[in-house]
């Protein structure tokens, strides 16, 4: 509504009192082939590159779209209940946590970005100084893309075995005890694991890229990946219904995250002029350290056998949810303490 209002009353400032738009200097000659009266207003550049974002953007919310679309075409009633269920509480750590990270991250790319073309126009010819600035914006996306993975660590190998007690709390007894509906958050949390990647690493490429052609390799990518979901998410959700269309997004947003990681990995290669071999270096940092991977592994395992143990065999003899609820949890905040150190 805001941009609704704000370009109303430019448009009627422009076209009642004359105001003109920021324009290229060079393309109001009146000699000009640009001259006429759009791009004399408008940058040609700037222009194309909006064209580009906005048709990406329009394919993007065609491909988030697309599994409601699978799924009402494919799936029964009570599987669209379920995922929609899944996806309303399990989309919350995406809109709170990971949309904020991902967006902060943008900007910090795009400034890093920006100190590196500065310090490159500053360089002598044997390109000494460069290499500070990026360096410094290689350790920056390096530790955002693995606090990013870290993030999905904890809800792929720990908070996979509590959804249940999660929809106990927001959805009521019927869909704690409901077995699809807590496979399907579990499901969920997985995916989550895969959105956290996806996000840093493609707003390194949305932060960096300073060119329309860069952008539409990345719409290709989403386009072929749009096509991979087509073909893999039918059979899935035949076979195992709303996680099934989970598992075909897990494999989507995966499929994503390469394509991101090898723009990353190419940018910096050709700004360091390195070799290919040593693009394995810059994907080591992003990888966690094994101790981690098996702590979390760990974890999984522990809070899987509790959640069993504990939870389920607690709710089925009778014994007090509070009580059978609090010693769960326990668990789960004593993994979570192993990993963290």
């Amino acid at each position: 509504a805001y941009s609704i209002v704000f370009s109303g009353l430019m448009y009627r400032k422009r076209w009642t009192r004359g105001i003109y738009w920021p324009c290229d200097v060079a393309r109001t000659h009146n000699n000009h082939p640009y001259r006429t009266k759009l791009f004399q207003n408008f940058d040609v550049q700037t222009l194309r590159l909006v064209l580009i974002f906005t048709l990406q953007g329009l394919f993007k919310h065609a491909l988030t779209e697309g599994d409601k679309i699978v799924l009402s075409a494919l799936a029964g009633s009570y599987d669209q209940g379920v995922y929609a269920l899944a996806a309303s509480y399990g989309g919350l750590a995406a809109r709170l946590l990971l949309q904020p990270m991902e967006e902060n991250a943008r900007l910090l790319f795009s400034h890093k970005r920006a100190s590196v073309v500065r310090e490159k126009e500053n360089v002598d010819d044997e390109g000494k100084g460069l290499s500070t600035s990026l360096r410094n914006l290689e350790d920056s996306y390096c530790f955002l893309v693995r606090c990013a993975t870290y993030i999905g660590l904890v809800f792929a190998g720990i908070a996979t075995n509590y959804t249940p007690i999660l929809l106990r709390i927001l959805a009521g007894h019927r869909w704690g005890a409901s077995p699809e509906a807590s496979e399907a958050l579990s499901a969920f949390c997985v995916y989550t694991a895969f959105l956290a990647l996806n996000g840093m690493t493609e707003a390194f490429v949305y932060g960096v890229s300073t060119s329309g052609k860069d952008v539409t390799q990345l719409g290709i990518a989403h386009a072929v990946v749009g096509g991979m979901f087509a073909v893999v998410a039918p059979g899935l959700v035949a076979e195992r219904g709303a996680v099934g269309l989970v598992a075909a997004n897990c494999v989507s947003m995966a499929c994503r995250s390469l394509y991101s990681i090898h723009f990353a990995t190419d940018f910096f290669a050709k700004a360091t002029r390195r070799e290919r071999r040593s693009n394995f270096e810059l994907i080591s940092k992003l990888l966690p350290r094994n101790a981690i991977l098996l702590a979390f592994a760990l974890s999984y395992a522990l809070t899987n056998v509790a959640r069993v143990r504990i939870y389920e065999e607690g709710i089925v003899s009778g014994k007090n949810v509070v009580v059978v609820c609090i010693y769960h949890i326990g668990v789960g905040v004593l993994c979570l303490v192993l990993c963290s150190v």
